[in-house]
């Protein structure tokens, strides 16, 4: 398999140096590629026809279906079924029509090539291409369509399609989301894309290293796990998840929503999906038709099948106009049970420190500091996990022991920074405290360090720390 160097539309989703065009994009949704009308021979649709023939027996996922489906289309072409399509668009179409009528495998298409003015000699990495397939790219703003935050503290994504090497984009969008108290994620229209990117939205809410899916290819015998990762932002392993599915919904948009169904994460609310689960590749068939064949199938850990033909059955089935408005009601109430549920931990994490501080007297030997330290980071720890009590929460809070307790305080703050090893902020008040508690020596240590963060994230206020450490130097 190849890799074409200025994708279009249906060619962004690239996986690893194995495989490639997963997951994409297919007929549910795209019109051809630029509308051609171009008078075809009865010459070019028997080649066409006879390499289509020759592709799918040997690239297709499940070889006697493929046998099945190229004997089909050969009696198809005998019985002139083609007869009457003298255009390029139309005879496509046709073609698609009668390659579906054995499985219903809405993966396999055929569809024209974008050719610049209507020209099959012209070069493939012609600039004319490289600026369509740039012009295409450029509007799919990574796949998203829409992120917001709604009444009752609700995180929407409309999600569009999943784009290979989007990651920092959607570490972006879960940043805007980190805090609300349920998350709606919009693939009523999303039409797939890459496996990557799905078991990298996966990861934000499951621990490591669950099996998400597991993909097989004919070709090579080869076999691809995709497990939860490490993402690049807060995970939000608990928080209420709802999944808007449509009939549009197809590939690895049905492998999103079909995996947070299978491990009871997200509750699912719209149509039934496309049932398209077999991936694979765009190959050529000629200078002015290429065809999109599955190459391979997914295997759930948890059924041992997948969603192809079937598509991903939501928890609460209602219309495509209906389903916005149904989801919205149960995240709302779920939030509700999320918050409550949190203020609850909360309180009682915040009852267990007060406890733990009152117990506390100064320690004499290193050992008691040690011991100390330990009980005050492990409750601090799950304060921050809590999702209601941020770094600079942890600040406010140990100021409240700096007058009568200034060894509480200061441990506090220790654990503070520990938690949170990239950020200047945190090493900076540890540090102040650290010198005010006539600790200088290990103060200079630990404001050093916030310096070289901020170095490091190119701080706006990199100078302000820098004069700061300056200062302790005199």
């Amino acid at each position: 398999m190849k890799y074409l160097t200025k994708p279009s539309l249906q060619q962004i989703f690239i996986f690893n140096n194995k495989l490639v065009f997963l997951f994409v994009l297919t007929c549910l949704i795209l019109p051809s590629a630029n509308g051609q009308q171009k008078k075809i021979t009865e010459k070019f649709k028997k080649e066409t026809i006879l390499k289509m023939d020759s592709l799918i027996q040997k690239e297709y996922i499940f070889p006697d279906q493929a046998k099945l489906i190229a004997a089909h289309l050969k009696k198809s072409y005998k019985e002139n079924k083609f007869k009457k399509y003298d255009l390029l668009d139309s005879f496509a179409v046709a073609l698609t029509k009668e390659i579906r009528l054995i499985n219903n495998d809405k993966h396999l298409r055929v569809k024209p090539k974008f050719v610049p003015d209507n020209n099959p000699n012209a070069a493939k990495d012609s600039y004319e291409i490289y600026l369509h397939h740039l012009t295409d790219n450029r509007k799919l703003a990574d796949g998203f369509r829409e992120v917001k935050i709604l009444d009752g503290n609700i995180g929407y994504l409309n999600f569009k399609y999943f784009i290979h090497e989007t990651n920092p984009t959607i570490d972006s969008y879960m940043q805007l989301l980190s805090k609300t108290d349920a998350i709606v994620i919009d693939l009523r229209t999303n039409g797939g894309g890459s496996p990557k990117t799905v078991q990298y939205l996966c990861s934000y809410f499951f621990k490591e290293p669950l099996l998400l899916n597991t993909l097989y290819f004919r070709k090579d015998n080869f076999t691809e796990e995709f497990r939860v990762t490490e993402v690049n932002g807060k995970k939000r392993i608990d928080v209420p998840l709802f999944i808007i599915t449509g009939a549009r919904s197809f590939s690895g948009a049905e492998e999103f929503s079909y995996n947070m169904q299978t491990q009871k994460r997200a509750t699912l609310v719209g149509e039934v999906t496309g049932g398209g689960a077999n991936p694979g590749e765009i190959l050529e068939l000629n200078p002015l038709l290429e065809i999109f064949i599955p190459t391979g199938t997914a295997i759930n850990p948890i059924t041992k099948t997948n969603w192809e033909g079937i598509g991903v059955i939501p928890e609460y089935k209602t219309t495509q106009e209906l389903a916005y408005d149904k989801t919205i009601e149960l995240a709302k109430k779920a939030a509700e049970d999320y918050r409550s549920k949190i203020a609850a931990e909360s309180k009682k994490l915040y009852l267990e420190l007060q406890s733990t501080v009152d117990q506390q007297t100064k320690p004499l030997h290193a050992a008691d500091l040690v011991k100390m330290d330990q009980q005050i980071q492990t409750i601090i720890k799950k304060l921050i996990e809590s999702d209601w009590f941020t770094e600079e929460d942890i600040t406010n809070l140990s100021s409240d022991y700096t007058p009568t307790k200034p060894f509480i305080a200061e441990s506090i703050l220790k654990s503070n920074a520990e938690l949170h090893p990239k950020s200047p902020i945190a090493f900076l008040k540890y540090g102040d405290l650290l010198e005010q508690n006539g600790k200088k020596d290990t103060a200079t240590a630990v404001l050093k360090k916030a310096v070289e963060l901020a170095t490091e994230i190119k701080a706006p206020y990199l100078e302000g720390i820098k004069n700061r450490y300056e200062k302790i130097l005199k």
